[in-house]
């Protein structure tokens, strides 16, 4: 096995549209960088490269045409081509959005060139290798933002120290899983996987957020290694402690525009305990099973959640929100954004699609495989394909290869909240998704 690898950076100039919130944002400056990170491995018959990008996301069409040109520059097979996104809040919008962000666009072929270069260098740093992998846990980093309130609604985000929370919604996964590639001749390269949302900073300012403090911690603790990060089954995970400790609080700001505590000093912390969760288990990573490389897709179709009976009152929430008259709504902080993605859902929907067609993606390299996903699925998702997972260690990598919308649970569709509100496709898509991850999983480990 050989591998390469490359970072490249992609941060925007001052004066970017900023991507992760349902308002206007512009970049004033730089708190850290923005990379785009390629690995590529080469067992002298198969390429396939993975690569891991700080942006939201970027469609399925976007990632479509971007491995189309990556694959004519570099001759790595498109279905070998892992593109995914950090999911941080702070950074640039790339493409176009036709719910949130209507004729606003990021330089595409900027992002483009970008990718396509990263894989290209990464292909030129071909080095022989041996490939670990490990797994540690992360805790109290990661919380599943749905909760029942006492008087039996859902919300997502209620704030903290509500006094009306009754109970959370599920169980994140506190796994921090670790690929782990030692490079004759260059620096090593960890891969990690974690599942959470990157929303820690806010602002109008550039950020990786925890991703930057967790690239950083890694590689200045182990010298002679690069880190790369690839999000998981994130959909319902953020880092919001709705009952925090009075050293849970240090270093928070609960002055944000939703109510929810943010702050860079946060993202440190956060960056640093994954950290630490990689480097409790860097040491004893077991070899990865063969050098084999084999990559496949299959492609699912899930019906799509028009409301048609719910039109007029969408149209009236959407109109006086994107006229600037919120107030006149009786709604706040996160329930003003599940009202407003609702609506927008809604009259999206009305002349939208009756299904949409999604593209799941595997990558398996000897008995390691990366589950790649188009979307944002909760972790009860997450938790479940990995399970099931005919492979030793099974990556499930979130906003891969697209990332169009939420993949909630069936329950969460009668529960409410935010999630299940703004997601596009009907209740069902869960076992969908899943069983089509299970049925691709099994094909490739056959």
């Amino acid at each position: 096995m050989k591998t390469g690898f490359a970072r490249i950076c992609i941060t925007p100039p001052m004066g970017t549209p900023m991507a992760g919130y349902y308002e206007e944002r512009f970049s004033k400056g730089v708190l850290d960088d923005l990379w785009v990170h390629a690995l590529v491995f080469d067992n002298g018959k198969t390429k396939a490269a993975l690569v891991s990008v700080d942006s939201l996301m970027f469609s399925s069409q976007k990632c479509d045409e971007y491995r189309k040109v990556i694959s004519e520059a570099s001759g790595i097979s498109e279905d070998g081509i892992f593109i995914s996104c950090s999911h941080t809040h702070t950074g640039p919008i790339v493409g176009r959005d036709g719910f949130i962000w209507e004729g606003i666009e990021y330089t595409e072929n900027q992002m483009l060139y970008h990718l396509r270069d990263a894989v290209c260098v990464a292909l030129s740093d071909l080095k022989e290798s041996k490939l670990y992998v490990a797994e540690g846990k992360a805790e109290k980093v990661a919380f599943i933002r749905r909760y029942r309130m006492k008087n039996g609604s859902v919300q997502t985000n209620p704030g903290v120290d509500n006094p009306e929370i009754d109970h959370v919604l599920g169980t994140p996964d506190e796994s921090v899983k670790l690929l782990k590639v030692e490079r004759d001749g260059g620096d090593d390269v960890f891969v990690v996987n974690f599942a959470v949302h990157a929303d820690n900073v806010g602002g109008e300012y550039i950020s990786s957020d925890f991703v930057h403090f967790l690239r950083e911690t890694v590689e200045n603790a182990i010298g002679n290694a690069k880190c790369m990060y690839i999000n998981g089954a994130e959909g319902d995970v953020n880092a919001i402690n709705t009952c925090p400790t009075a050293n849970d609080r240090v270093g928070l700001d609960y002055d944000t525009f939703d109510g929810c505590p943010r702050s860079y000093a946060h993202a440190r912390h956060m960056g640093r305990v994954v950290a630490g969760a990689v480097l409790q288990v860097c040491d004893k990573a077991l070899p990865v099973g063969s050098d084999e490389i084999r990559f496949d897709e299959k492609l699912i179709t899930i019906p799509s959640n028009a409301e048609n009976e719910k039109l007029e009152e969408a149209k009236r929430i959407k109109e006086l929100y994107d006229s600037g008259r919120e107030d006149e709504l009786p709604y706040k902080n996160m329930e003003l954004t599940t009202a407003v993605a609702e609506a927008k859902r809604i009259v999206f929907l009305a002349t939208g699609p009756e299904s949409y067609s999604y593209t799941l993606t595997a990558l398996a390299i000897g008995d390691v495989v990366f589950a790649g996903l188009p979307g944002e699925p909760f972790a009860e998702i997450g938790m479940r394909i990995s399970d099931s997972s005919p492979f030793a260690k099974t990556f499930v990598c979130s906003l891969t290869n697209g990332g169009d919308t939420y993949f909630p649970t069936s329950s969460a569709y009668d529960e409410g909240g935010y999630e299940a509100k703004a997601s596009r496709l009907k209740i069902g898509g869960d076992e969908i998704v899943i069983s089509g991850m299970k049925e691709l999983l099994e094909k490739l480990k056959a």
